[in-house]
């Protein structure tokens, strides 16, 4: 007992007193959440959460697929070219042309009618026999030939003068370039070599990447690599990361995913190996996050706009939905008023007391007659509530309380004793207003009323940090059946007719109930039980607070 007693105290403290939230403020703030907060919330993880690893997953994969599809049309480009350089100039008819003296004139034509006319080269040249530097040459705007000797012949004459046999791959200034050495079939004497430049237009013309990503080709594990644009041959450090990762044998590069990762330079990047027996080639693709994930990241924007647009409509669902629970609250505020104006000025109430009035005006002087219209007064006056205060001191509400006893033992006398025992700590607690007359009257009519002479007993006193309040009545000795049916009145279970006789009474204990729930909330209330014989028991039970 004393366990759940401590977990009900931490639970209320958790937001009376640490939050300092009342029990209506509370069941708002709940609804508020259940209604608006948890779904945005949900809205907002399935946005960031799902959707962004399902669109980054997607990504992802189209991005591998365009790396690997480009790489497999980059390597066509080069075997074709390879192919065609190795079929014209490897045969019988070069071989026999060499050994005449007007061969370089005849070679000079071929190399422009065959390769200078293709569109796969953008450049070729023909070094006959050991010659330093090339003996033909045409070149294509922007393969000249004083270009070429400065910066080609250097990087490719170390492959010339291995004198190796097939098609060679060469990097040589940002460009791809062939190298084939031609041999008598006799013996193994090389009598020429032609190198022959690609183009890299048509290289990159038919892939699916956009040409103003970041790709890179290298060849047999080098360093340097080919870019689309010339510009791009001083790498940034940030793709310079990336493509040392690739190179060492990585496929992917890719970073943490952030939700927003857009206002950082971070970049991902693919790698695709492949090749044929003369060469080895790395297709390497380099994406910018912030236009990799550009759909992304505006979607991240709208349903950050949305949810920063739902924050007034929130403040507004929240503003009006406390509105109308106060509203609520005081028309049952009003309800119970309106209950007790009905008790006490229904004409058997008013004919009984304006009868004492009278009798005592007639048999004894004024004074027992200005007490009786003292106490009407404070009654009627507790009823009318002027300044609409839902939380009234308990020494107010025991006032009131007082007059309407001192009332009813007027009109039965000797029939109607009471008895109180008061802890005089409670009376600066704040409780509902008007609570305390429709048990008493409750009691008064269904109990003492019931029998010649009853009592009535008005105990309160604190217990475990609440404030109890207990109405007791002796009568007649009731049935479980009727505690049962009291039960339900109370809880609003039993609907009521109000032209019932005496349900104006039913009507007040139901509205004590509801009152003391809606404001302090539903672990607190009234209860009814039987306490000994022909006694019953209405009990209050309400948080002690002594702020209004």
């Amino acid at each position: 007992m004393g366990k759940r007693e401590g977990l009900r105290k931490k639970k209320r403290g958790l937001f009376r007193g640490k939050l300092g939230l009342s029990s209506l403020q509370r069941s708002l703030f709940l609804i508020f959440m259940a209604s608006w907060i948890l779904p945005i919330a949900v809205l907002s993880a399935f946005i960031f959460i799902q959707y962004q690893d399902a669109y980054v997953k997607r990504t992802e994969r189209e991005m591998a697929n365009e790396a690997k599809v480009s790489a497999v049309l980059i390597k066509s480009q080069i075997d074709d070219a390879s192919y065609k350089l190795h079929k014209e100039s490897v045969g019988g008819e070069w071989e026999r042309r060499s050994r005449n003296e007007k061969f370089l004139v005849w070679a000079r034509s071929e190399l422009n009618r065959k390769f200078y006319m293709d569109g796969h080269y953008s450049c070729v040249a023909l070094y006959y026999e050991d010659g330093e530097s090339p003996s033909a040459y045409v070149g294509k705007n922007g393969y000249e030939y004083d270009k070429y000797v400065e910066y080609i012949e250097p990087v490719i004459k170390d492959k010339i003068e291995k004198k190796e046999k097939g098609t060679k791959v060469v990097v040589a200034n940002n460009r791809i370039y062939l190298v084939q050495n031609l041999f008598y079939s006799a013996y193994d004497r090389r009598y020429a070599t032609i190198v022959a430049g690609l183009d890299k237009q048509k290289l990159f013309a038919d892939i699916p990447i956009d040409t103003s990503s970041a790709i890179y080709i290298s060849f047999d594990d080098e360093k340097e690599f080919i870019t689309y644009r010339d510009s791009d041959k001083e790498i940034e450090e940030d793709k310079k990361e990336v493509l040392e990762y690739l190179s060492s044998g990585k496929d992917i590069y890719r970073r943490n995913f952030n939700i927003i990762p857009y206002f950082r330079r971070y970049y991902e990047g693919y790698r695709c190996a492949t090749g044929s027996m003369y060469y080895q080639m790395q297709f390497f693709y380099l994406q910018n996050s912030k236009d990799l994930y550009y759909e992304l990241f505006r979607i991240n924007i709208i349903v950050f706009i949305t949810i920063i647009g739902m924050i007034p409509i929130m403040l507004l669902s929240y503003y009006y939905m406390k509105k109308n629970t106060e509203y609520t609250q005081k028309m049952m505020t009003k309800d119970a008023q309106i209950a007790a104006l009905q008790a006490q000025i229904n004409p058997h109430f008013l004919n009984n007391t304006l009868e004492m009035m009278n009798w005592q005006a007639r048999m004894s002087g004024d004074v027992e007659v200005s007490k009786m219209i003292e106490s009407l007064a404070t009654v009627l006056d507790s009823g009318i509530n002027r300044d609409n205060d839902t939380l009234v001191r308990l020494a107010d509400e025991l006032r009131c309380g007082d007059a309407f006893l001192y009332i009813m033992s007027m009109r039965f006398g000797e029939r109607l004793k009471v008895e109180k025992l008061i802890d005089s700590t409670t009376l600066g607690t704040y409780v509902p207003q008007l609570i305390l007359q429709p048990i008493l009257e409750n009691a008064i009519k269904h109990g003492v009323e019931s029998v010649n002479r009853g009592t009535v007993w008005l105990n309160i006193f604190e217990e475990n940090d609440e404030l109890i309040i207990d109405v007791i009545n002796s009568g007649k000795d009731i049935s479980d059946e009727e505690v049962d049916r009291i039960r339900k009145i109370i809880s609003g279970e039993l609907k009521l007719k109000k032209s019932e006789p005496g349900t104006h009474t039913s009507i007040g204990i139901y509205n004590v109930n509801k009152r003391i729930e809606l404001i302090f909330g539903e672990e607190y209330g009234l209860s009814v039980n039987k306490s000994g014989e022909n006694k019953m028991q209405f009990r209050m039970v309400m948080p002690i607070r002594k702020e209004g």
